[in-house]
C-alpha cells in the first residue's frame, strides 16, 4: 500500500467517523430545536422553580430557568422562554406554541395520557400557613376553613374530592379560593385572607429563606409527587430531552444548580 493510498484511506476513516459524530449529534436533539430554538412555556410565579425577582423583569430566574439554559446550551440552539399563567401551559403546548413545558409541573397519569414527560425531581405537596398555625392532624381539621389554590393545579380537584367525603360525613366543606398564579395564593395567608395555601415543599423553603419565620407548613399530603418536562408525543423527542437531563444529571451540573437554588440534590430523580 503505497503512503499515498494510506493517506487516503485515513482521511476517508476520518470523515466516515465524523459524519457518523454528526449523525449521533443530531439524533440526540430533539426534532422540535431544528430551527436554532428551544421555546418553553412556564409560569413564573412559582420560586424558586421559576419566578420574577422584581415587577417589570422580562425574564424569570429560578432553577428551572437555569435548568433549561443548560439543555438548550447542550443542544447548541438559542432559549425563548414563554411566560403565561400556569392553566394555559399544555394547551399551549399541545397547540405548538412552544416545544415543552418546564414549569414546577407534576407528572401525572391523567397528563400523560395526552405528552410525554421526563421526571427530574421530587417533591411533597403542603398546605402552608402563617408560623404558629396549629398543625393539622388530618384534612378534617381543615372543615370550613378557607384555602387559597392556583388554578389549572391538581390540589383543585383533590379539594372536590375532599368536599365530597367532608359532605357524605356531614363536615363543613373546604372554602376553596382560587388565585392564577402561586404567588398569588401565598399572598392571602400573609394577609389573612386565608387560613392556609396549597403548595410544594420547594416553595415553602424558599419563602422561608426569605421572609424566616413568616410561614409554616400546617399539613403535608401523603402522596409524594414529581416534576417534569412534558412534551408532544412525536418521534424521538421525549428520548432527546431524557438523554440530554441524564447527561446533566452524571456530570454534577444538574446538582450544581439544586445546590444554587437550596434545593435537596437527593431529591433529583431522572426517569
Amino acid at each position: 500500500m503505497t503512503v499515498s493510498t494510506r493517506i487516503s484511506l485515513a482521511l476517508a476513516l476520518a470523515g466516515g467517523l465524523a459524519a457518523m459524530a454528526g449523525a449521533a449529534s443530531a439524533a440526540d436533539k430533539p426534532a422540535f430545536v431544528s430551527g436554532g430554538k428551544f421555546a418553553v412555556c412556564t409560569d413564573a410565579s412559582f420560586p424558586p422553580m421559576e419566578y420574577f425577582e422584581k415587577s417589570g423583569d422580562k425574564l424569570p430566574v429560578g432553577f428551572d430557568v437555569d435548568f433549561m439554559n443548560e439543555i438548550a446550551a447542550g443542544w447548541g440552539v438559542s432559549l425563548e422562554i414563554l411566560p403565561m399563567d400556569f392553566s394555559g401551559l399544555l394547551p399551549s403546548l399541545e397547540a405548538k406554541r412552544c416545544d415543552a413545558v418546564i414549569s414546577g409541573i407534576f407528572v401525572t397519569e391523567e397528563r400523560k395520557q395526552k405528552f410525554d414527560a421526563v421526571s427530574y425531581l421530587d417533591t411533597v405537596s403542603v398546605l402552608a400557613g402563617k408560623a404558629g398555625t396549629p398543625h393539622a392532624a388530618s384534612l378534617e381539621d381543615l372543615a370550613g376553613k378557607t384555602i387559597a389554590v392556583q388554578t389549572g393545579t391538581s390540589f383543585v380537584k383533590q379539594f372536590e374530592e375532599v368536599n365530597k367525603e367532608f359532605a357524605a360525613k356531614g363536615l363543613e366543606p373546604v372554602k376553596v379560593q382560587l388565585y392564577p398564579k402561586a404567588s398569588d395564593a401565598i399572598q392571602q395567608v400573609l394577609i389573612g385572607r386565608a387560613y392556609a395555601a396549597t403548595t410544594q415543599d420547594t416553595e415553602l423553603a424558599f419563602r422561608d429563606l426569605q421572609v424566616p419565620g413568616s410561614l409554616a407548613s400546617i399539613y403535608e399530603f401523603e402522596d409524594p409527587q414529581t416534576f417534569g418536562i412534558f412534551v408532544r408525543r412525536e418521534g424521538g423527542d421525549a428520548a432527546a430531552v431524557m438523554s440530554a437531563v441524564s447527561a446533566l444529571k452524571e456530570s454534577g451540573a444538574l446538582d450544581k444548580i439544586a445546590e444554587r437554588w437550596r434545593l435537596d440534590t437527593k431529591k433529583l430523580d431522572i426517569r
